[in-house]
């Protein structure tokens, strides 16, 4: 329960409990046990009912309060015998708890303490009754009875079972701005601004609707138009049923307490706000998504006519990243007005980190200084919270930079920016500065994954595919092409005499022969479904897909020509004066029960027979 809850209950001595959807305790006031019949039972965990017994068998109620079929649920005058001969009572008050988390499903159950207020009311009956009874003889009881019912805080008002007024007291005078003369001998219906009451009831039918001490919440209006919710308890004052019957009313004003619930609902909504953006903060990986998702959140629940995020690129340059507005009459912003001066203007004003809540245009200071650029807007109200992130960029200087800004604009008329409105863009702007530095470590991490996944598949000389890739790869190709019945080939080659080679030119004079036939393969094979791969050693790969042995075989004979074109000297080669290669050919179509091992050991025999005809050829596999 959030801390404006907790401080606005204190003092109304209201306490609270929630519970989930199985009747578990999940969170109580402190002082929720004073209420409860089995007070030990008040734990987190227990079935509330062991605790509240006035609440078995409202199993269906409350998961029609969770589905929102109804609002609330209410028990009231709850009566609660406490040791000696103390007594206790309380209404109770059911209804979805508004910090409900996501996908989970809990109550709100809030106890009232009315025993003050029951005890005032029976007084003040017990009062009036005696009051009735002595009034023929008793003027001075009158007058102290007066004294008493002046100096409540309640309305008191005593009607006729026709509903004419025939008492009221000073707390009724105040409220309905009415004088006593204006009130005395007119309907009580007077006060009344529901029509379907005053006029779907006869005054003696709607008294004798009413039980002792039930509240009942009726729509009232003072004097001057103004209307406001009033709480009324109605009881008869005369024992005799055979004389006409007098009614006392008790009424408490209810703008107070619906004031409270309303800021009540209304921090439900703000903390329902920061809890979904927050969420999709954390779940998203997408920046502009995120971004265009915030504004989107913020306009509909403050509804304003546009809200929109300004990113600062450099001191003269920025633009608008994420944009929205109420509806289509609202134009979007000129993209002439975003100058480098007007960013310039912006990011220095905003620079230190102040926020702006701007009212009213035409009233701000003529030197103000980015009123022109306002008027250029064409908005009549601005709320603007820059957007901080924290900059590490020196280790010894570290600070927050002002990254953008979070804008909200009343187009049409002024707006006062209430002190939780500019607070929960505040709290927002933080939110955005999160998203902004999780977008970034994914950006790092995604760059980082894609150079691991290229030292997992590269050869780091060559920088062909590796054995490693190329064995998935021939596995990959083999099964498709198995499914489709089309014909795959592999090339398998190898440098000749490459041992003596490296004998006599060194090592480092053979890498750079392996890379320069690398460089003759990668140049020939560009299908994308091809795959040239460094083999081991000497030897390559090249796995040619839908191909067939004649087009296999042109590859094979460019690779060998263009390989003996580079005129890579090998003194030691038996062939020829020139680096050369060998190459087995061998094409299959896919069947079942066969694994790419044949392909790759048909090819072999064929590059053994390459090397047996002399080398420098090119051998095709026996079908």
């Amino acid at each position: 329960m959030n801390t404006l809850l907790k401080k606005i209950l204190a003092p109304k001595n209201i306490e609270y409990l929630t519970i989930n959807s199985e009747l578990r305790i999940v969170e109580l006031s402190w002082g929720v046990a004073r209420f409860a019949d089995c007070p030990e039972q008040v734990r987190s965990g227990e079935d509330v009912c062991d605790a509240f017994p006035e609440l078995i068998g409202l199993e269906e109620t409350f998961k029609k309060i969770i589905n929102h079929q109804i609002n609330q649920f209410e028990i009231k005058g709850i009566c609660r015998g406490l040791k000696e001969e103390e007594i206790i009572y309380f209404d109770i008050y059911v209804l979805n708890n508004p910090e409900n988390p996501l996908n989970h499903e809990e109550l709100l159950i809030v106890l009232e303490d009315t025993t003050e207020w029951v005890l005032k009311e029976q007084k003040i009956t017990q009062v009036a009754k005696e009051y009735g009874l002595a009034l023929s003889a008793l003027d001075k009881t009158k007058t102290y009875l007066n004294q008493i019912i002046n100096s409540m805080t309640d309305l008191l008002i005593v009607t006729d079972h026709q509903g004419i007024i025939k008492i009221i007291n000073k707390a009724t005078i105040i409220l309905f701005k009415y004088s006593q003369e204006e009130l005395i001998q007119h309907s009580i219906f007077k006060l009344f601004e529901n029509e379907k009451i005053t006029h779907n009831f006869k005054e003696s039918e709607f008294l004798a609707s009413f039980h002792l001490l039930n509240p009942i919440e009726i729509l009232c209006k003072a004097k001057t138009g103004t209307s406001f919710p009033i709480s009324f308890s109605c009881s008869s004052l005369n024992f005799d049923i055979s004389e006409n019957q007098e009614f006392v009313w008790i009424g408490r004003d209810m703008t107070e307490q619906k004031r409270v619930e309303f800021q009540f609902r209304q921090q439900g909504e703000r903390d329902r706000l920061l809890k979904t953006i927050t969420q999709r903060i954390h779940q998203s990986l997408s920046l502009q998504e995120t971004l265009q998702t915030i504004v989107g959140e913020i306009r509909h629940f403050l509804q304003v006519d546009r809200v929109l995020i300004y990113r600062f690129f450099t001191p003269t340059e920025g633009r608008i990243i994420a944009e929205t507005v109420i509806n289509s009459s609202i134009p979007p912003l000129n993209p002439s007005i975003l100058t480098p001066d007007f960013n310039f203007l912006l990011l220095s004003y905003f620079n230190s980190g102040k926020i702006d809540a701007i009212e009213d245009v035409y009233l701000i200071p003529i030197n103000f200084p980015y009123l022109y650029s306002l008027l250029q807007l064409k908005v009549k109200a601005s709320l603007v919270v820059p957007i901080l992130i924290y900059d590490s960029s020196q280790e010894s200087n570290s600070t927050n930079q002002v990254w953008g800004l979070l804008m909200a604009h009343q187009c049409y008329q002024p707006r006062h920016w209430e002190v939780w409105e500019i607070n929960l863009l505040e709290e927002l702007a933080t939110q955005i500065a999160i998203a902004l530095q999780q977008a970034e470590l994914y950006e790092q991490l995604q760059i980082a994954y894609q150079g691991l996944q290229q030292l997992v598949i590269q050869d780091g000389l060559t920088g062909l595919a590796n054995r490693r890739h190329f064995d998935r790869v021939l596995y990959q190709e083999w099964n498709r092409l198995r499914r489709e019945g089309s014909p795959l080939s592999l090339l398998l080659l190898d440098i000749d005499y490459f041992k003596q080679y490296n004998d006599s030119y060194g090592h480092l004079a053979g890498d750079f022969c392996l890379q320069e036939v690398a460089q003759v393969l990668q140049n020939i094979v560009q299908r994308s479904s091809d795959l040239v791969a460094r083999y081991g050693g000497e030897e390559f790969a090249v796995i040619l897909p839908n191909t067939q042995t004649s087009e296999a075989v042109e590859v094979a004979e460019r690779i060998r020509e263009q390989v003996e074109a580079l005129q890579i000297p090998h003194r030691e080669s038996e062939v020829s004066n020139y680096v050369t290669m060998s190459i087995g050919v061998a094409t299959l179509i896919p069947i079942e029960h066969l694994t790419p091992q044949i392909v790759i050991h048909t090819a072999d025999q064929a590059l053994y027979q390459a090397k047996q005809n002399g080398r420098n050829s090119i051998c095709i596999a026996s079908p």
